[in-house]
């Protein structure tokens, strides 16, 4: 890559649709990993297809993979360019590597994308999602100050086991225009650093970055919400209101943890918690123009959906940009205050679930199941969508290109979220 970075201040980017017309704002793999002058790269996804994603790579490049599905092949024979690494699992029956994320090594500057699809065919062409870019400059005669987001990073890939030659690299790095983006990561329980770090991840961490942004809002005699959350994903698992509640809080900035007596002595009631899990269809998943393909990557269990504390009455359509198609994206949007022209969005591998961003036990540490990375961007505003009921959303002065429609859209009478074969 030469000296002039094309993302120095940060953007989010969507991937492209096989059929649909591409445009400035719309980014491929690719493009991404520029990889003619690409050195060393860091790449983890829940599933990566590696003939199809060593295809996109000089044999000459140096590469890191992180992937939940890399151990289960008894194959033994590897390119010599690439290191596998198998991060901790303290509990290895159900933990996963959620995280999506690539970290790339050029002559003069890092890249680091945030994604929401894995590295497979399919999240590059038929499912839509979208990516967090910023390319930052380097200097391998220099050591540049730390701050907030180069340690957050720095400590992400650590708790992946990232080899640590490789983290040292980002000394190296000048982290300084990292304005108004917040890493938040999730990482299982079990170890003796994450159990004495648990704080620092998931929701928790959420809150933290919220309080941040807002100051610290405590409860008192009354609790007066003033955030509209917009949860989009493409899995679902065991829901209640007391968890959708938790998360809430954490988005006002307040960690349930240091106020669990008041919630449990005066109960927040359920039309003070607005939050909307947006999640595809049956009926979008049916009229997919890609067919039945696509419903292998949305994930839910009939059971789920039928158990009595289910939130059913949270459940939102996701209205995709492109008429028949479908997301594998993971976002959150928060809108704050009475006008709902500001808040924050969320981009990441956090679906809206208890194995991503985490459970609260009393007396013990947050439970987390999953590995997962994401960016909350602060600062953003919210405008009208002319001839639309949606919004858009603008950060430091560009349209956030996320893959769906900013609108809040009930399930019809007759919806239900898509099954498939579970």
């Amino acid at each position: 890559m030469s000296s002039n970075l094309r993302y120095p201040e940060g953007a989010v980017r969507t991937t492209p649709l096989l059929g649909v017309a591409t445009d400035n704002e719309t980014v491929s793999l690719a493009d991404l990993l520029n990889a003619d002058y690409l050195e060393h790269a860091v790449l983890v996804a829940f599933v990566l297809d590696e003939p199809w994603l060593l295809s996109h790579f000089n044999p000459t490049t140096t590469l890191t993979l992180v992937a939940g599905n890399l151990f289960d092949s008894d194959e033994t024979e590897h390119p010599d360019n690439v290191v596998y690494v198998c991060p901790e699992f303290p509990l290895p029956h159900g933990q996963i590597v959620h995280t999506k994320m690539l970290l790339l090594f050029y002559t003069h500057s890092v890249r680091l994308v945030v994604c929401t699809g894995n590295l497979v065919k399919d999240d590059w062409t038929i499912m839509h999602n979208c990516v967090y870019v910023q390319d930052f400059p380097m200097d391998s005669t220099r050591v540049f100050p730390a701050n907030e987001f180069s340690l957050a990073l720095a400590y992400s890939l650590l708790d992946l086991s990232i080899p640590v030659n490789v983290v040292a690299r980002l000394n190296h790095v000048d982290f300084a225009k990292a304005i108004n983006v917040h890493i938040v990561t999730s990482v299982p329980t079990g170890s003796a650093r994450q159990n004495d770090f648990m704080n620092e991840y998931g929701m928790l961490r959420l809150a933290h970055v919220v309080k941040q942004l807002y100051g610290s809002r405590p409860i008192g005699e009354k609790f007066e919400p003033d955030t509209r959350l917009y949860c989009v994903g493409s899995s679902l698992s065991r829901l209640d209101f007391c968890w959708l509640r938790e998360l809430y809080l954490c988005a006002h900035g307040i960690a349930p943890r240091s106020m669990r007596k008041y919630v449990f002595d005066n109960s927040i009631p359920t039309d003070m918690v607005d939050v909307g899990i947006a999640f595809h269809t049956q009926a979008q998943v049916d009229t997919c123009r890609y067919g039945d393909r696509c419903g292998q990557y949305i994930m839910t269990k009939r059971s789920v959906y039928g158990e009595r504390d289910f939130p059913r009455d949270a459940l939102v359509r996701i209205e995709p940009l492109h008429k028949d198609t479908l997301l594998h994206a993971k976002a959150m949007v928060a809108r704050v205050g009475v006008k709902q022209d500001e808040g924050w969005v969320y981009v990441g591998s956090h679906n809206c679930t208890k194995a991503a961003w985490g459970t609260l036990r009393r007396d013990e540490p947050p439970y987390f199941n999953n590995y997962e990375f994401g960016v909350v961007l602060s600062g953003v505003q919210f405008e009208k969508v002319e001839g639309s009921k949606g919004v858009r959303a603008v950060w430091k002065g560009s349209t956030l290109e996320l893959p769906f429609q900013i609108v809040w859209s009930p399930y019809y009478r007759d919806d239900v979220p898509y099954f498939g074969s579970f």
